[in-house]
Formats: structure tokens, sequence, C-alpha cells
């Protein structure tokens, strides 16, 4: 069955419409499933400034369905889940306003080793840091409708599985070091209580003690 969103037969009359390029103001003409146009005057890609990515941020087949995402609309993929998960948690955990505050820096500092590592599951990672603490963290995700790949992944970094691969091994360690660098940084641990095994997160700690 294909996506309403996106079958023509539920389309209305603004379906098509123009917008202008940000780069040289050229109008270019979308149909409201374009991910992006090529501008026929200076030859660069422009997002689709009305197209509703919501479905993209967990759905499998969002690249099929909405073609070949540049990295812009990637890292807005990945943003929105993250945005969706912590959402989620927020109301998961209403009154225990220390446990979400401790969530969220553990997310920010796991973002942050993702991105200087350039290796992991980014998704899994952020997810895993977000849901540390949430009541039922794999049910959370399937309200969500995440994918099957996404909750097992995450699931193996709660339980801190013995990885499988060099990937689960990087995830791993990121949020490991997630965690211990948020409980340093918000003093439940000493730097003495372990060592971070990432370099990026061994470079975070340096910093943060040296304050």
């Amino acid at each position: 069955m294909q996506c309403p969103g996106q079958d023509n037969r539920y389309w209305d009359g603004e379906a098509v419409f123009e917008a202008p390029c940000p780069h040289c103001g050229n109008e270019l003409e979308f149909f409201k499933d374009d991910s992006q146009r090529s501008c026929k005057k200076c030859g660069n890609r422009v997002l689709n400034p009305r197209i509703d990515f919501g479905c993209a941020a967990y759905c499998p087949h969002a690249e099929q369905c909405l073609g070949s995402m540049p990295p812009e609309l990637l890292a807005k993929q990945k943003n929105l889940f993250k945005d969706k998960v912590a959402i989620a948690v927020r109301k998961q955990l209403i009154g225990r306003e220390a446990l979400y505050k401790t969530a969220t820096l553990r997310t920010e500092i796991a973002e942050q080793l993702c991105k200087e590592e350039q290796r992991g599951d980014m998704a899994a990672v952020l997810a895993a840091t977000l849901l540390e603490d949430a009541d039922t963290p794999l049910d959370l995700l399937r309200d969500l409708q995440a994918d099957d790949s996404i909750i097992t992944a995450v699931e193996r970094l709660l339980n801190q599985d013995t990885p499988g691969s060099d990937t689960e091994q990087a995830s791993l360690d990121i949020y490991r070091d997630a965690c211990f660098l948020s409980s340093v940084k918000e003093g439940r641990k000493s730097e003495d209580d372990g060592k971070p095994v990432t370099m990026s997160g061994k470079k975070y700690l340096a910093d943060i003690t040296a304050d």
C-alpha cells in the first residue's frame, strides 16, 4: 500500500507550488513529494521547504519513498527521531526533573562523541542515552513505531550485551563513555571512578576536570 501522503490521488490544490532558490532567487517548481530540486539557473540542490519529514524520522523505507536524500535531510531525519524520543521520555519522567536533566546531558555528550568519533550507530546511541532511566524504554520505542533494528540495537546497548560487530562495539564504547562523563559532570562520580575508552571521551573528561 502506498503512503497516502505520497499518493497523488489524495493531493489538493497545494500539491504543486513555487519557492525561490535560496542561492540565486530563481523560482523553482516543487511537487509536494519532491525531497529536493536542482535549480536550472545556478545548479544548486534545494530542499523542499514544505515537505513533512515526520515519518522519515523512523521509517526504514524513507529513502525509497522520498528519493535519494542529501546529507542535510539525513541529519534532519536523525534529529527528528531524537526529538521524538526526547519528548516521549519527558512525558514519562514528569515529576522527576533530575532524571530528565541527566538524560538530556547524557545525550548531548553522546551526540558530541558520535560526531567526533565518526563511528557507531548514532540513532541507537542517542535513543539509549535518553532512555537509560525510562520506565519502559522498549515499549516507548514501539509506541513511536521505531524500526525493529533500532529497537534491537537500543536494547543491546541498555543491556550492555557483548558487541557482535565493530559498529556495535563503537556504539557501546560511546554509550558507556556518555553515561560515565555525565555522572562526572554532575558530580555523582569522580574521574578516579573510571576512564573513558574513546579518544573523544578522554578529551571531554580532560576538559571538564580542568575547569
